[in-house]
């Protein structure tokens, strides 16, 4: 069983393991910003409440690399441990400042920075650096930190609007995780469709979302209070 719930027009989350909801949905994404399993088997961030938890479908790559195959425009974080993202044409950097990167303290440097890979040919706009600086985000849960791997909104708008989206065009994030990235999406105008399997990050990802909506100078128009579906897959 997965949950839908409408945010508003054009923004619809599922609860929900992606590889059964995306079959379902009727409409095809244009555009791919997503954080999905690295392949790392990761846990992390002691004294957090996700302590120890590992992420789903972490174990290899195989989850992240089935669900985004059939998607021609992706963008989506990833780690010099594992093999980029099939067909990928380029690669940035999301330097995430010098107060990030604990790893392997026998390692005399900190790994502070991420990779992004890109694929497809819908990218526009001006040719900016592959380093991508100033994005920053609060480390620790106490200071409003929802997720083990959560992304700046500032990240996930700055690459969402590299792609000249228009009209009913869809940004879709298969592993929402907290929901970043339909907080930007939304905050920048654009529909949005987002998968998560977590419950919890499912429900945290609802509220942050429905929440910038109501910040946003939205082109689409909100209906009643967000819409709670039950679907039979």
């Amino acid at each position: 069983m997965a949950r839908k719930e409408t945010i508003a027009e054009g923004i619809t989350l599922y609860l929900g393991d992606c590889r059964e909801v995306l079959p379902w949905l009727p409409t095809a994404a244009d555009i791919v910003v997503t954080d999905p399993p690295y392949g790392i088997s990761h846990s992390s961030n002691h004294g957090a409440s996700w302590q120890g938890q590992e992420i789903q479908n972490d174990t290899d790559t195989s989850v992240r690399d089935e669900v985004l195959a059939p998607y021609d425009n992706v963008a989506a974080f990833g780690t010099w441990k594992t093999p980029p993202i099939d067909r990928a044409k380029g690669c940035l950097v999301w330097d995430k400042g010098p107060a990030f990167g604990m790893g392997d303290l026998r390692f005399p440097w900190k790994l502070s920075w991420e990779l992004i890979y890109i694929r497809g040919t819908i990218w526009r706009g001006s040719r900016d650096e592959g380093v991508l600086k100033g994005h920053m985000q609060v480390s620790w849960e106490s200071r409003g930190r929802s997720h083990p791997h959560q992304k700046p909104v500032s990240l996930c708008a700055s690459i969402i609007q590299k792609a000249p989206l228009t009209g009913r065009m869809v940004v879709l994030d298969p592993f929402m995780g907290s929901g970043t990235t339909g907080v930007a999406a939304v905050s920048l105008g654009k529909r949005f469709t987002g998968v998560e399997i977590d419950q919890k990050f499912f429900d945290v990802a609802c509220r942050r979302i429905e929440e910038a909506t109501k910040q946003a100078d939205l082109f689409i128009t909100k209906p009643p209070p967000a819409k709670q579906e039950t679907l039979g897959l």
